[in-house]
C-alpha cells in the first residue's frame, strides 16, 4: 500500500493552513541544529537536497546558508513552500523514486521519513538520498 498526500487532508485541502497548524517558529531550534550539522563537515555543505520538505518551514531557516532543492509529494504543500521560499527550487516527487541526475553536498530528511512504513519504502528513500549525495573521490 502506497501512502499518497490525498490520504492526509493536512497536505492537500488544508495545506494553506499549514502555517497555523504547524507554526514556522516551531522549527527554529531544530533547523538551527540541522544547519550546524550541515556546516560541520570537512567541506561544509553548499547545495542541499531536502526530501519531504512539506510546507518549507525548515527551508525558511536554512535557505540563508544553503542553496536548497525542496522535494515533496504534495503539490499543495509545495505551493505553501513556494510562498515562503520563492528563491528555492521546488520539485514534486516521491522520495522513494526521485532521480534528479545530479548530486548535492548533503541530503536532509526531517520527519517525512516517518511515512516510510515498510522496510522496502525506507530502503528506497535511503537509496534516493545515496544517489543524490556527492561521493568522496
Amino acid at each position: 500500500m502506497s501512502i499518497q498526500p490525498a490520504d492526509f487532508r493536512f497536505y492537500t485541502t488544508l495545506a494553506a493552513w499549514w502555517p497555523l497548524i504547524s507554526p514556522l517558529e516551531d522549527y527554529a531550534e531544530e533547523a538551527g541544529y540541522a544547519r550546524r550539522l550541515l556546516q560541520s563537515g570537512a567541506e561544509p555543505a553548499r547545495e542541499v537536497l531536502e526530501l519531504g520538505s512539506g510546507g518549507g518551514h525548515n527551508a525558511a531557516y536554512l535557505k540563508s546558508s544553503f542553496a536548497l532543492t525542496l522535494v515533496d509529494l504534495s503539490a499543495d504543500m509545495l505551493d505553501a513552500s513556494r510562498r515562503l521560499n520563492p528563491e528555492c527550487e521546488h520539485v514534486r516527487a516521491d522520495m522513494r523514486s526521485l532521480r534528479l541526475n545530479r548530486q548535492f553536498d548533503a541530503v536532509f530528511v526531517h520527519d517525512a521519513i516517518d511515512y516510510m512504513v515498510t522496510e522496502c519504502g525506507l530502503r528506497a528513500a535511503m537509496e534516493t538520498a545515496f544517489v543524490h549525495a556527492a561521493q568522496e573521490p
